[in-house]
């Protein structure tokens, strides 16, 4: 016979059992079936008249309604990968207000369209968004989330006339110079000391058995004209890093998908697109795979990680 619980072993259990609520249950069989995140991009919104596809003041209510979906389904955290106004400084104070009414905290990434503000609060738009820094990692159970900086290098960035943007501006040129298929005034690039720091939080990840995700705003695969500048870099990283497992991002409203080396490079559609319809996921991190619920544009997927 089952010993039974005495009211302080109950209530215990039942604490943990509401502490735990984001998490999922474990089946039957014992085996952990992960917990849930959620996902959104290029919700880029502004208060202009839409252009072709581009729906600007829907951006709340897109957001909006992903936070809701995302509340029911108590998911750990979310992820929203950058591009949250189109233009101007005073639109991210619309467009940060759903945030107030998320049962999950958001991980913020910064975008292009992020920096379409006057050269004086480019330096402020990280905190405006409430990012501890530009980009930093964080741990959740057995993985590594690794947040970028894919403006690092860029001419939108960063003031004009400073260091950093003719830095940016020069090497735009050399690699259209070069005939790199991304090399737009709309990309950017990692740049020394991100490349660094990257490599060695890949490895230290390894060393403390965590599986690797890859948060951007840019792609580095497939080969196309949104990519990262310098996404033969990066992905050569991933390369020497066996324990990175998938990379995430966004920019490419259109969507895509890819797998090198055995790793899936997923680009989530933007939300800014078509009037009628949104796209976001949750997506459910297992031992061995990842598997995406679309809403929306967006497809489900499922992502095996590679051994």
């Amino acid at each position: 016979m089952k010993p039974l619980l005495t009211r302080r072993r109950f209530i215990g259990t039942a604490a943990a059992a509401v502490a735990g609520a984001p998490y999922l249950a474990r089946g039957a069989t014992g085996e952990t079936a992960g917990f849930e995140i959620g996902i959104a991009t290029d919700a880029q919104y502004a208060d202009i008249a839409p252009q072709g596809t581009r729906f600007y003041r829907t951006g709340i209510a897109r957001l909006g309604e992903a936070i809701e979906h995302f509340n029911r389904k108590a998911v750990r955290f979310c992820v929203h990968l950058g591009d949250l106004i189109d233009r101007d400084w005073q639109s991210f104070g619309p467009i940060l207000r759903p945030f107030a009414q998320s049962r999950s905290h958001w991980h913020q990434l910064l975008g292009n369209h992020d920096f379409s503000v006057a050269d004086e609060h480019k330096p402020g738009v990280p905190t405006r968004m409430g990012m501890p820094l530009r980009y930093h990692f964080f741990d959740e159970e057995g993985f590594r989330f690794v947040i970028l900086d894919t403006n690092d290098v860029s001419t939108y960035a960063h003031a004009t006339g400073t260091p950093a943007h003719k830095a940016a501006a020069a090497e735009l040129e050399r690699l259209v110079a070069a005939n790199v298929v991304q090399a737009k005034p709309w990309n950017g690039g990692l740049g020394v000391a991100q490349l660094t720091w990257l490599e060695r939080t890949c490895g230290n990840a390894a060393a403390a058995g965590r599986k690797v995700i890859l948060l951007a705003h840019h792609p580095v695969a497939p080969a196309e004209q949104h990519n990262l500048w310098n996404a033969d870099q990066v992905l050569a990283i991933v390369s020497r890093h066996r324990n990175v497992v998938a990379w995430f991002n966004g920019h490419n409203h259109a969507g895509h998908y890819a797998v090198v080396d055995g790793v899936p490079f997923v680009t989530l559609r933007g939300m800014v697109e078509t009037e009628n319809t949104t796209a976001f996921v949750t997506a459910q991190f297992l031992p061995d795979r990842i598997v995406l619920t679309g809403h929306g544009r967006e497809p489900s997927r499922e992502l095996v990680f590679r051994s």
